[in-house]
Parts: structure tokens; C-alpha cells; sequence
């Protein structure tokens, strides 16, 4: 919590020093642009709609890689992120939003699916389903473009695969200054 008031202020104290008078107002920026909330969807887009005060964020993410088992073997998994930002209290450069959000991931594992001597390879799907509810500043340090924290509660469902039974959590969870999420607005004209 003490990280992201001390990103918080640093993205604000950054703001005004680089602000103009003309640019000491609200931001200007676009409705829709390209960045990402979450590490493990990096391409992702924002999209505010409803006069500035309800927006839509989409993110995706993939990686392909050698298996630990078999190096001559890949492994894929993909994640997408899905979230409604929603506009609780604004600022000059700064919104305070709640994102209710839908964060889901699938791995690939690959294992030995030969059960005598020889060796088979074959892969079995991990996956996480996490419901999420998070607050999120988002410092706008020139027009149209800004930077995010965050941090909330998440429910999580995670199937190991294998025939195994699913496992639930539920905890707190926070966006430090390495985790800290951008955007570039440039698509459907300035508010």
C-alpha cells in the first residue's frame, strides 16, 4: 500500500512539474488507445465510453517455450483479461476508478505419458479463472498519455488438470512500481 501512494505521488509530483499552463487543466485525451493493466495480458487496449465515466479494458497475452522436460518439446499458454473501469472521482490528471474484472490464464505442462520405460511426451492444461475488484489510479503525465496502479481483492479458481479437483483462494493483491501499467490514447477522437 505504502508503494503505490509513493507511485501515486511521484506520477502526480511528475505531472505538475512537466504541466504548462495550458496543459495545467484536465488532460485531453482520446477515447480508446493501446497499453496494458495486467502482466499477464500485456496487449491489451482501454476504451471509455458514457461521457468519460464507464470504459472497457481487453488484454491478451501468449508465450511458447521448451519445455522443463523435454527441450527439443514447447509448451504454450495464453492469458485474457477483461475489465469496466469505472470513473469514482477525478482530478486535474487523475482518476480514482473501481475495476471489477475477469482474469483468465491456461499452461500448458508437459509430462511423461508413457507409463513403461519409454518416453511419450504430452501436455495437460493448467488454468486460473480470478474475479477481480480493484482500485485503480490512473495519473495522466501528458495528453493522452498515462500510467497506473492498483490494487483490490481477487477470487481465484485454479485447476491443476491431471483429474485433480479444483482449488479456490480468495485474497488482497497489489500492482508495485514494477508492475506499473500504461496507456496511449490515439483512437476515436479527443473527449
Amino acid at each position: 500500500m505504502k508503494r503505490i501512494l509513493l507511485v501515486v505521488s511521484l506520477c502526480a509530483l511528475i505531472s505538475q512539474l512537466h504541466a504548462t499552463p495550458a496543459a495545467a487543466a484536465e488532460a485531453r485525451h482520446a477515447r480508446g488507445g493501446l497499453g496494458f493493466h495486467d502482466l499477464s495480458a500485456p496487449i491489451g487496449m482501454r476504451w471509455w465510453m458514457s461521457g468519460e465515466k464507464v470504459g472497457l479494458d481487453l488484454g491478451i497475452g501468449f508465450n511458447s517455450e521448451p519445455s522443463n522436460i523435454a527441450a527439443d518439446e514447447k509448451v504454450m499458454g495464453y492469458a485474457f483479461d477483461l475489465g469496466v473501469p469505472l470513473v469514482m472521482h477525478s482530478w486535474d490528471n487523475a482518476h480514482l476508478l473501481f475495476r471489477p474484472g475477469l482474469l483468465y490464464q491456461s499452461q500448458e505442462v508437459g509430462f511423461d505419458a508413457d507409463p513403461g520405460p519409454g518416453f511419450e511426451f504430452d501436455t495437460e492444461n493448467q488454468t486460473t479463472m480470478s474475479v477481480l475488484a480493484e482500485l485503480e489510479a490512473e495519473i495522466f503525465l501528458r495528453d493522452n498519455f498515462s500510467v497506473s496502479a492498483s490494487h483490490g481483492i481477487a477470487f481465484r479458481s485454479y485447476d491443476p488438470g491431471f483429474g485433480a479437483d479444483s482449488e479456490t483462494s480468495f485474497g488482497t493483491f497489489g500492482n508495485n512500481f514494477t508492475n506499473v501499467g500504461f496507456h496511449v490514447y490515439f483512437f476515436g477522437g479527443e473527449r
